[in-house]
């Protein structure tokens, strides 16, 4: 039921009012938010975007590319006709409609736990900071029993999918810094008042909050800068080897250690979450995401890198794409027709990774799509596939899965992007590592996308190499559960910091051994 509209404006003029008290007098108008049940008077200044408006009342608008008009994520109903938050003004009396908030599923399943360090009392929350999701859990010391547990999408999706979005959000608004490290850190504190009230204790019980998180968003939790990890030598203002972060809600914050700049403490939790440096066989640890982060080595030392395998592998970019939350596509097959499963069930309304890499190697399959990348036009299609083709008039096709999921041929070469930069950054390890992908006892997949990807589909598009398609093995969560660790065992902490120290990191930008692995890795 829409606010009476004599209600509305009363709100509307007190809010005002205090605004005036307050010093806050460029906020002179205000944009009527509903979303569910729940409507809000929300105020904006002159000439600032919807988006910006919505991003400052606390609204988790998608905006994978930042707000710069090109990933069509941030699209909400104004005033009953669809437009991009980023490129609308707000206008006063605006009624802006935004759809209930993300639901879906975020991975929080770890390996095994140890018992928990004797001797110890009150209570410790581990966290996974990632990028898209971040989770917490909340132990009691004494006994390691895990009371509680809370998740949710990360607050910054408004700025950005990935970090470079939110590091340019940071040199180019005037406090955006400020922003983001406000907004991560108010979502975390929200997280652990859930967990606490789940668990009957009290903020002064908890001992200690340590975070794993990649080295771009560890910094944004403390408010560091973050500007030099964007340029070359993508150098960080810390590696946090000691650790220590600033105090939230007066709890002390404890930071695992990285190893770079895009190798982060969620990597350094990780392997040790894995145990890879516990082990003689030679293992390969992956966590892809918007950044795909890998290490390969044994008990006596690892190689590390990273590649900006871009937001392709969480449904960001692509035009159909979206995070795993109710009603993604989550995995695709064929049998006499298209099989899809679907978050939550119900009716399609979109693909997210591991459905888009599933699609795509069906289609390879299927004959839709050639060696090269290319989307065939219905007239070049094999003739069973044609009733789910059309043309896109620039002489490619257009695949529909379903009334509302479509793939088109900017799709595919995001995915072909993505996958290459992966499968590259596997080559330079090995070939510098000289041993081949025959040699790989296991391949560790951490991470959510990882846990749901289908092994065969992603040696099929060419992510992983053919000859471990029986050794891939998903872990879950190992930030969580690396972070758990610290939580439950303090001298574990010992362990971590030994890890940047046994990987020896290589910087592929730059590196021709790179950019032939990427070339060569972008056909099917």
């Amino acid at each position: 039921m829409p606010l009476d509209k004599g209600i509305y404006f009363c709100i509307k003029y007190y809010l005002y009012i205090i605004y005036l008290l307050y010093g806050w007098g460029k906020f002179v108008s205000s944009i009527q938010v509903q979303q569910g049940a729940k409507i809000t008077p929300v105020p904006f200044e002159a000439g600032e975007t919807l988006l910006s408006a919505l991003r400052r009342a606390g609204y988790s608008i998608p905006a994978a590319c930042g707000g710069n008009g090109r990933c069509g994520k941030c699209r909400v109903k104004v005033n009953g006709v669809p437009r991009l938050a980023c490129k609308t003004k707000a206008q006063d009396g605006d009624w802006i409609d935004l759809p209930e908030t993300m639901r879906g599923v975020i991975l929080t399943d770890t390996l095994t736990l140890p018992k928990a360090q004797a001797g110890r009392s009150g209570l410790g929350a581990a966290v996974d900071l990632g990028t898209t999701t971040v989770a917490l859990r909340l132990f009691d010391r004494a006994d390691g029993k895990l009371l509680a547990q809370a998740q949710d999408w990360n607050a910054q999706a408004p700025y950005g999918a990935d970090v470079i979005s939110r590091i340019q959000h940071t040199m180019e608004a005037s406090d955006g810094l400020g922003e983001l490290s406000r907004c991560i850190r108010a979502q975390v504190e929200t997280l652990l008042g859930r967990t606490l009230s789940a668990a009957g204790r009290k903020t002064d019980e908890v001992k200690e909050l340590i975070i794993a998180g990649n080295t771009v968003m560890q910094h944004l939790f403390d408010g560091r800068e973050v500007a030099s990890i964007a340029r070359a030598p993508f150098q960080p203002e810390t590696l946090f080897e000691d650790g220590a972060g600033k105090p939230l809600s007066g709890i002390p914050v404890r930071f695992a250690p990285c190893v770079a700049g895009y190798v982060g403490g969620d990597i350094t939790a990780g392997l040790m979450a894995d145990g890879l440096f516990a082990q003689p066989e030679l293992r390969l640890f992956l966590d892809i995401g918007t950044n795909g982060e890998m290490a390969l080595g044994n008990e006596s030392d690892a190689l590390c890198c990273a590649v900006a395998s871009g937001p392709a592998f969480e449904g960001a970019g692509i035009s159909c794409g979206m995070p795993g939350i109710t009603g993604a596509v989550s995995h695709v097959s064929y049998d006499r027709g298209f099989l899809c499963d679907i978050v939550g069930g119900g009716e399609a309304k979109g693909i997210c990774g591991s459905g888009l890499v599933d699609l795509v190697a069906v289609l390879l399959d299927r004959g839709v799509i050639d060696e090269s990348g290319r989307l065939l036009p219905p007239q070049d299609a094999p003739e069973d596939m044609r009733r789910y083709l059309t043309e896109d008039g620039q002489g490619n096709g257009v695949f529909h899965l379903t009334k509302s999921v479509s793939l088109t041929a900017c799709d595919v070469r995001n995915l072909q992007l993505a996958k290459a930069a992966v499968a590259g950054g596997i080559r330079v390890l090995l070939e510098q590592r000289g041993v081949t992908a025959d040699d790989i006892a296991s391949v560790e997949l951490a991470g959510g996308f990882g846990n749901y990807l289908s092994p065969e589909s992603a040696v099929r598009i060419g992510m992983l190499p053919r000859a471990c398609l029986s050794k891939i093995r998903p872990l879950g969560n190992t930030a969580l559960a690396g972070a758990s660790m610290l939580a439950l065992d303090g001298e574990n902490w010992r362990k971590l910091a030994e890890i940047p120290r046994k990987c020896r990191y290589l910087e592929l930008s730059g590196r021709d051994d790179f950019s032939r692995a990427f070339t060569d890795s972008l056909t099917f």
